[in-house]
């Protein structure tokens, strides 16, 4: 039997449909919009999906084609009542704003103004309807001929929403893809002030009271609060990672997945296939990623494959403008802990400038790159307790920092390996210039100074994966040690770390501190668990500090 080919790339329900391509069932996706909310929104991370389902949408509702060949053997088709009253039966507007990231507001706006443009252009048969007036035909003209000023595009889409309902005496389906795309790249751009008033302008519009419209569905990554693009919508349905409204819809769910391995034969690679790309939680339901899942399957190789396709530019600044805090939590999901944080679902990108921790906790869930294990309590307090979601992410994490750590343009790597070779005066002199350049960019506060240092050298670490099994806080002899390498090859040397804050209670001066932490190392015989792998040789390093004074004690 010829296995069908799988859809890698494609975003167009027909072409799939047609060409016998492997599809998974998102059908009934239509049922929930039919009985949904008036106004749909639905977010979920990239390369889940969302377009193709958008594109079937499409295909279902618009009036000016018959489909009824892509849907018979699906399973909507089962829903005599729905294909007779709604298949094919309403004039729908369809756009998608995924290409829209333009570098500044002007050329922004121009790439607006020209896709708006070839919109209205699709619906060219308008300007010869006995049921517009002379002026609606006018505004035609001035926006197929990409002429008007912005005002009129900004009512450009509840304006054609008029114009189809007047033509054809029926309420159009309006849907819109990635319609928050162009809104982070302002925000990236350094324009979101200004574009927000245009897009917000355009999209509330066109949602809010508009009486010639049937239905709308946006998808997008995030729900773009402080633009009140949303505010006033009556009847409005909003599905995101953490409510169970389409959670099924958007992704592989684990019994889609036994399905596609079953069919390609590869059943045995299914533990892989979980620890790679599995973990994420779509309103309680086990969900996989799509794009990594069918380029695995075509390819059979462990790669990095959703990470490694764009759109992490946001992520990657957020990481690396991060406050103290928001670095060492880095540095705990990095070691595989979770994190606990509250969620706004009503993103405001603005908070983003001023490193509001929810805000960015919120954007890494809603992006992908965190899902949510469960949580505590209800409604906008409740605790949502946060990991990355699978090796694929973490992977991105761990080479994320690692850039961000070389920026400095000191080979952290090596910091490490001039103990390992024994170079113990030249580690203690480069370690102390490496807190003197990146204090203020870590920004450490009296707090919690003693996870600043361990993230610093838990950074320098991640190179040295394998060559050596590095353990963070873990129980060792009596007591926990804050950071220990442990050597593949038993003829290198095991090392302990220990982090000691300089106290004037119990030390004279940082010397003293250092000494306390070699002591504390010896006394509660964190050696146990290195010398158990048979390992002889161990070295122990005590770094105390006192803000930017560091003193290093190396045995």
């Amino acid at each position: 039997m010829k296995l069908k080919r799988l859809p890698i790339g494609d975003s167009d329900f027909k072409t799939v449909i047609e060409d016998n391509a492997y599809y998974i069932d998102k059908s009934m996706l239509i049922k929930e919009v039919i009985i949904g909310g008036r106004v749909i929104l639905i977010t979920r991370p990239r390369r889940f999906g969302k377009t193709l389902n958008m594109s079937m949408l499409k295909y279902f509702f618009k009036n000016d084609q018959d489909n009824k060949h892509l849907f018979e053997n699906l399973k909507i088709y089962e829903e005599k009542e729905i294909i007779e009253k709604h298949l094919n039966k309403y004039p729908v507007i369809y756009i998608t704003f995924k290409d829209l990231k333009e570098k500044n507001y002007t050329e922004m706006i121009s790439t607006l103004r020209k896709k708006i443009s070839d919109l209205y252009r699709e619906y060219v048969y308008l300007i010869e309807s006995e049921k517009l007036n002379e002026w609606e035909k006018e505004d035609l003209k001035l926006i197929f001929g990409r002429k008007g000023n912005n005002t009129l595009y900004e009512n450009s889409l509840l304006d054609l929403s008029r114009y189809l309902y007047k033509h054809h005496g029926k309420k159009a389906i309006l849907l819109i893809d990635e319609y928050d795309t162009p809104i982070q790249q302002s925000y990236l751009k350094g324009y979101y002030d200004e574009f927000i008033v245009f897009i917000g302008n355009m999209l509330g519009n066109a949602l809010k009271d508009n009486e010639y419209l049937e239905k709308a569905v946006l998808t997008g990554i995030t729900r773009v609060a402080k633009e009140s693009i949303f505010t006033g919508v009556n009847n409005l349905d909003i599905s995101t990672v953490v409510n169970e409204l389409y959670n099924d819809k958007f992704g592989v769910t684990k019994e889609e997945l036994d399905e596609i391995l079953k069919y390609y034969g590869i059943e045995y690679e299914k533990e892989k296939i979980m620890e790679w790309y599995n973990g994420f939680n779509f309103g309680g339901k086990e969900v996989y990623n799509p794009y990594s899942i069918i380029n695995f399957v075509r390819s059979k190789e462990i790669k990095n494959y959703w990470i490694n396709s764009s759109g992490n530019t946001l992520i990657k600044d957020l990481i690396r403008k991060g406050t103290e805090k928001i670095k060492i939590k880095i540095g705990e999901l990095i070691e595989g802990k979770t994190i606990e944080s509250t969620i706004n679902e009503n993103l405001v990108y603005g908070d983003l400038n001023e490193n509001l921790e929810e805000s960015i906790w919120t954007l890494f869930l809603f992006t992908g790159y965190l899902t949510w294990k469960d949580k505590k309590g209800e409604g906008n307090s409740a605790l949502y307790r946060l990991k990355i979601p699978n090796k694929e992410a973490h992977d991105f994490y761990k080479m994320t920092v690692l850039n961000i750590l070389k920026e400095s343009s000191i080979e952290y790597n090596k910091i490490i390996r001039l103990l390992i070779n024994g170079e113990k005066i030249e580690f203690t002199k480069e370690f102390k210039e490496i807190v003197e350049n990146t204090l203020s960019y870590f920004d450490v506060t009296e707090k919690e100074p003693e996870r600043f240092y361990h993230g610093l050298i838990l950074g320098m670490s991640v190179g040295l994966e394998k060559d050596y099994i590095i353990k963070s806080n873990r129980e060792a002899g009596y007591g926990r040690a804050d950071l220990i390498l442990i050597p593949k090859n038993k003829t290198k040397p095991g090392i302990i770390f220990e982090f000691k804050k300089y106290s004037r209670d119990f030390d004279k001066n940082l010397k003293d501190s250092a000494e306390r932490g070699i002591k504390q190392i010896e006394e509660k015989g964190y050696e146990k668990e290195i010398k158990s792998y048979g390992i002889e040789k161990i070295i122990k390093v005590a770094i105390a500090f006192d803000k930017k004074d560091v003193e290093i004690i190396v045995k």
